[in-house]
Protein backbone atom coordinates (compact mmCIF):
# COMPACT_ATOMS: atom_id res chain seq x y z
CA UNK A 1 0.00 0.00 0.00
CA UNK A 2 1.05 3.45 -0.53
CA UNK A 3 -0.67 5.05 2.54
CA UNK A 4 -2.18 3.30 5.11
CA UNK A 5 -4.67 5.00 7.50
CA UNK A 6 -3.56 4.84 11.57
CA UNK A 7 -4.59 6.14 14.94
CA UNK A 8 -2.41 7.95 17.20
CA UNK A 9 -3.20 8.92 20.66
CA UNK A 10 -1.71 12.08 23.37
CA UNK A 11 -1.97 11.52 26.75
CA UNK A 12 -3.01 15.16 27.02
CA UNK A 13 -5.81 17.13 25.51
CA UNK A 14 -4.63 18.62 22.43
CA UNK A 15 -7.05 20.27 20.31
CA UNK A 16 -6.32 18.62 16.73
CA UNK A 17 -8.66 19.76 13.87
CA UNK A 18 -7.62 17.64 11.35
CA UNK A 19 -4.31 19.08 8.55
CA UNK A 20 -1.89 18.35 11.47
CA UNK A 21 1.46 17.42 10.53
CA UNK A 22 2.22 13.55 11.74
CA UNK A 23 5.88 12.97 12.16
CA UNK A 24 7.75 9.82 12.17
CA UNK A 25 11.11 9.64 13.02
CA UNK A 26 11.91 13.46 12.44
CA UNK A 27 10.29 13.22 9.40
CA UNK A 28 6.54 14.25 8.51
CA UNK A 29 5.27 10.98 6.65
CA UNK A 30 1.42 12.51 6.75
CA UNK A 31 -1.64 14.35 7.72
CA UNK A 32 -4.06 14.12 10.09
CA UNK A 33 -7.69 13.68 9.08
CA UNK A 34 -9.84 13.93 12.05
CA UNK A 35 -8.92 14.34 15.54
CA UNK A 36 -10.46 15.19 19.33
CA UNK A 37 -10.44 14.60 22.65
CA UNK A 38 -12.12 11.54 23.34
CA UNK A 39 -13.67 11.50 26.94
CA UNK A 40 -13.91 7.72 26.93
CA UNK A 41 -10.51 7.08 26.80
CA UNK A 42 -9.16 10.44 28.25
CA UNK A 43 -7.05 11.12 25.49
CA UNK A 44 -6.62 13.26 22.25
CA UNK A 45 -6.81 10.87 19.12
CA UNK A 46 -6.56 11.17 15.61
CA UNK A 47 -7.11 9.22 12.43
CA UNK A 48 -4.57 10.23 9.50
CA UNK A 49 -2.84 8.75 6.71
CA UNK A 50 0.63 7.46 6.71
CA UNK A 51 3.17 7.47 3.79
CA UNK A 52 6.76 5.93 3.81
CA UNK A 53 8.29 9.00 2.60
CA UNK A 54 10.94 6.83 0.59
CA UNK A 55 8.16 5.36 -1.85
CA UNK A 56 9.06 2.39 -0.63
CA UNK A 57 5.40 -0.02 0.56
CA UNK A 58 4.01 1.41 3.80
CA UNK A 59 4.17 -1.53 5.40
CA UNK A 60 2.78 -2.70 8.93
CA UNK A 61 5.94 -3.32 10.34
CA UNK A 62 6.75 0.52 9.00
CA UNK A 63 3.94 2.20 11.07
CA UNK A 64 5.50 0.00 14.37
CA UNK A 65 8.86 0.96 14.24
CA UNK A 66 8.56 4.30 13.75
CA UNK A 67 8.16 7.20 16.92
CA UNK A 68 5.83 9.59 16.28
CA UNK A 69 4.62 13.11 16.98
CA UNK A 70 1.61 15.09 15.53
CA UNK A 71 2.37 18.78 15.67
CA UNK A 72 -0.68 21.19 16.34
CA UNK A 73 -0.69 24.76 16.46
CA UNK A 74 3.54 24.81 15.66
CA UNK A 75 4.41 22.47 18.88
CA UNK A 76 5.23 19.00 18.35
CA UNK A 77 3.63 16.07 20.68
CA UNK A 78 4.37 12.69 21.50
CA UNK A 79 2.41 10.26 19.81
CA UNK A 80 1.50 6.88 20.58
CA UNK A 81 0.07 4.38 17.56
CA UNK A 82 -2.84 2.10 17.90
CA UNK A 83 -3.13 -0.28 15.33
CA UNK A 84 -6.70 -1.27 16.89
CA UNK A 85 -9.25 1.58 17.81
CA UNK A 86 -8.26 2.71 20.99
CA UNK A 87 -12.50 2.18 22.03
CA UNK A 88 -14.03 -1.64 21.18
CA UNK A 89 -10.70 -2.88 19.53
CA UNK A 90 -12.72 -6.01 19.36
CA UNK A 91 -16.40 -4.80 17.82
CA UNK A 92 -17.80 -6.15 21.35
CA UNK A 93 -20.10 -3.28 21.77
CA UNK A 94 -20.87 -3.76 17.65
CA UNK A 95 -21.85 -7.40 18.59
CA UNK A 96 -23.93 -6.26 21.37
CA UNK A 97 -22.31 -7.55 24.02
CA UNK A 98 -21.59 -5.10 27.16
CA UNK A 99 -20.57 -7.18 29.94
CA UNK A 100 -16.77 -6.74 29.60
CA UNK A 101 -14.23 -3.70 29.15
CA UNK A 102 -14.64 -2.40 26.04
CA UNK A 103 -11.49 0.03 26.81
CA UNK A 104 -8.20 -1.22 27.43
CA UNK A 105 -6.87 -0.49 31.21
CA UNK A 106 -4.18 1.70 31.48
CA UNK A 107 -2.88 2.40 34.93
CA UNK A 108 -4.25 5.81 36.44
CA UNK A 109 -7.39 5.61 34.35
CA UNK A 110 -10.69 4.16 35.32
CA UNK A 111 -12.56 1.10 33.65
CA UNK A 112 -15.50 2.32 31.67
CA UNK A 113 -17.44 0.55 34.27
CA UNK A 114 -16.37 1.48 37.07
CA UNK A 115 -18.44 3.20 39.63
CA UNK A 116 -17.74 6.94 40.66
Amino acid sequence: MRKRLACFSINEHVPLLGLEAIWRNGRIVGHVRRGDFAFAVGKSIAYGYVKNPDDAVTSLDFLKTGEYELESMGRRYAAQLHIKSLFDPTNQRVQGIYEEDIIPKEPGLASATDSH
